[in-house]
């Protein structure tokens, strides 16, 4: 026999989840004159341009996403006292929550910047469910792109000698799964990827420009094609999202010709996935 789950029994969890919104709800802070922000990177041109024109989401946010939105900025609260307390034996000085100008009409919060008198190291923290994860650890994957971006924009701007992308998983590794990868206990949850600027002042420049580029064009009355970044790995430039509803996309060639075709599972946590899928079918 069954136990079936009847919302309207609920006395206890939506509270909860309530209360958990109301904590957490809110757009950071962006000083006057600035346009985008460093969480815009590697989005969606589209999504971007809804978000620095402050447009009505047709898809806001709802408990769930507020669940896991909170559950990361929860963790980030213990970042800075975690470290401080390391870093109060040594010469190292940190920064948390630093805020950084990004190009000309950009402005980000990094997470962490540590300094020594020769060293500044850059840390972005980044929790992430236990699939994504798995396939960023053990399937080899490394951090998302975006991820990788955003953090690659913080490290420019502070002039970073190292950048840091630190993952934390909300499930862990299976132990099986751990044993077969090596991963030992804290391993199964968290990791790392370090970076030279060697490899994180091309993404940043790439980024930096496409960002100021739609700035630019928006804040003229123009509109951005649902293009990602040049980088991308999963979506090839200047492929574009034709079916936002299922975030299907297209590569083409000049001359019309299909080269390439896929699906993005960013889509469907667009704020503005419902006006995007409308706005499609009037060509726009």
């Amino acid at each position: 026999m069954g136990h079936p789950v009847v919302p309207e029994h609920r006395l206890m969890v939506h509270r909860l989840a309530e209360k958990w919104q109301e904590k957490w709800a809110g757009a950071p802070s962006m000083p006057p004159g600035k346009t985008w922000r460093g969480s815009y990177a590697g989005k969606c041109g589209r999504q971007i341009e809804h978000m620095i024109r402050a447009d009505e989401p047709s898809n806001p946010t709802d408990l769930a996403g507020y669940w896991v939105m909170g559950l990361g900025s929860a963790v980030h609260e213990l970042l800075g006292p975690s470290i401080q307390a390391w870093a109060s034996e040594s010469t190292i000085e940190i920064f948390e929550e630093l805020g950084v100008e990004l190009g000309d009409n950009g402005y980000g919060h990094a997470d962490l910047v540590l300094t020594t008198d020769s060293k500044k190291v850059l840390f972005e923290l980044k929790t992430i469910n236990g699939f994504g994860y798995k396939k960023s650890v053990i399937d080899g994957e490394g951090p998302k792109h975006m991820a990788k971006l955003q953090a690659a924009l913080y490290a420019e701007a502070i002039e970073a000698d190292l950048m840091v992308i630190g993952y934390l998983g909300m499930e862990n590794v299976g132990l099986g799964y751990a044993s077969k990868a090596n991963l030992d206990d804290i391993g199964r949850f968290a990791s790392e990827w370090h970076y030279t600027p060697d490899e994180f002042m091309p993404w940043a420049k790439e980024e930096r420009e496409r960002l100021e580029e739609i700035a630019k064009v928006v804040t003229a009355g123009g509109s951005i094609p649902r293009t990602f970044s040049v980088s991308d790995p999963d979506i090839p430039y200047p492929a574009e999202i034709t079916g936002p509803g299922s975030g299907a996309w297209r590569l083409l060639s000049e001359t019309g010709a299909l080269l390439n075709a896929g699906k993005t599972w960013t889509c469907n946590y667009c704020n503005w996935q419902d006006k995007c899928v409308k706005n499609m079918q009037n060509d726009r």
